[in-house]
């Protein structure tokens, strides 16, 4: 992927529509289309304000992307997940044993609460 796509798939991951990449970049919103069906290389300048407004280094942008920049994984949160997945699976567990009438009132109450 070339420059552009680098851009696209940075507007994509931080929630910037290509509007608010070109107002905040000073450029057209034209640019990022062209860019895109080019897949050529902007003028200097735009290239440094665009990385500015993303907060990405300019070097990341131009290279090539790799398969685990796609893969964005915070592993403190897939821990705390597991963790959670770990201390409540008994109980569910024995949630799924109960006749259904039971589970239903199990879960009346806890929505009470």
């Amino acid at each position: 992927m070339g420059f552009w796509h680098n851009v696209q798939y940075e507007c994509d991951y931080k929630g910037i529509s290509r509007k608010e990449l070109a107002a905040a970049a000073s450029f057209s919103v034209h640019t990022i289309s062209n860019g895109l069906k080019r897949d050529g290389m902007p003028a200097a300048d735009i290239a440094l304000r665009i990385s500015q407004v993303l907060e990405v280094p300019l070097e990341k942008l131009l290279k090539p992307y790799e398969l685990k920049d796609f893969v964005r994984i915070d592993r403190t949160v897939i821990e705390e997940k597991k963790s959670l997945f770990n201390k409540y699976y008994p109980l569910i567990q024995r949630l799924e044993s109960l006749p259904p009438d039971a589970t239903k009132a199990i879960y009346t109450i806890v929505d009470k609460l």
